[in-house]
């Protein structure tokens, strides 16, 4: 009896950490007033290098909070592919030039937000793995990880870190050297995470459908401590792969959520961002993927 109750409450525990939402939506909203939500004169950005493990400098641009000294939450930031966007672009993110609501926000919250780059990679032997022993955008962002935690003006127990499309990779990477307080994969790319290699000739969703995963997957996944959001769009070609991602974390009773968009693109979560030869709409489910993810990270 007693055997049958502990597994019982084990069961119970398992589901209470991990569920899938779903919500409807899809329709484009004007996004000229989230363009330069927070002054610059109120809040300046401070544009820092971060020297990584082989000695390469990392590119991160900070912004506090308009009003008090801290210690404040912070939001780590890691954009999507390909690394080493640079200074210039990730400060145009952080002011707010394109009309994405996220930095915004967040920074009216009380966040410290925090936009890094880290380097490029090799996307075409991306499911192979890392190479051992290498240096890679991993270690980019632990040293930024790093340096935040160390900032006189952060909380070092509310770091939370974002990563969007490739910097889904990157902070899954990430979560497998350290703990932080909560981790957001918006419209992630977990495939060197995961080790997923796609069906041979399959495009579109249909690449990462039903993906099983490898052990070495597995094994990653097992380490992961920190309680993950994911949030995808049905749009989204990478779908299959945040499902699977999903799964495995369920499976091994860590604590994620898994949130599903209608109609979301790839990257719908940040809405514009100014990148050349793409459709970036700001999508009525941009702003409650926003929502969702400020009130997870509370």
């Amino acid at each position: 009896m007693l055997l049958i109750a502990t597994t019982l409450l084990s069961t119970l525990t398992v589901v209470a950490q991990a569920e899938v939402r779903e919500y409807p939506g899809g329709k484009e909203l004007p996004h000229q007033k989230y363009i330069h939500m927070v002054s610059e004169k109120d809040s300046p950005i401070e544009q820092t290098y971060i020297k990584s493990k082989d000695g390469l400098y990392v590119a991160a641009a900070i912004r506090k909070p308009a009003k008090g000294n801290g210690p404040f939450p912070v939001l780590i930031h890691f954009h999507g592919a390909p690394g080493g966007r640079g200074m210039e672009q990730i400060t145009g993110w952080a002011r707010g030039d394109h009309g994405s609501p996220v930095f915004g926000t967040f920074l009216q919250k009380g966040y410290v937000i925090v936009i890094a780059d880290y380097r490029a990679t090799n996307m075409a032997t991306l499911a192979d793995g890392l190479p051992a022993n290498a240096v890679t955008y991993v270690d980019d962002a632990l040293a930024v990880l790093e340096h935040v935690r160390k900032l006189p003006y952060v909380n070092p127990d509310r770091i939370t870190v974002y990563g969007v499309s490739l910097g889904g990779d990157v902070t899954m990477h990430l979560l497998i050297r350290t703990k932080v307080h909560k981790a957001i994969l918006g419209a992630g790319a977990p495939i060197s995470f995961l080790a997923a290699k796609g069906k041979p000739g399959a495009t579109g969703a249909d690449r990462f459908k039903d993906l099983t995963v490898p052990q070495a997957g597995k094994d990653r996944v097992a380490k992961v401590e920190t309680p993950v959001l994911i949030q995808v769009g049905t749009a989204d070609s990478l779908i299959g792969l945040d499902r699977a991602l999903y799964d495995e974390l369920k499976a091994a009773g860590k604590p994620v959520r898994l949130e599903i968009y209608e109609n979301g693109y790839h990257d719908f979560v940040m809405g514009p961002q100014g990148q050349p030869n793409r459709a970036e709409p700001l999508l009525d489910i941009t702003l409650k993927a926003m929502e969702n993810s400020l009130e997870w990270v509370k």
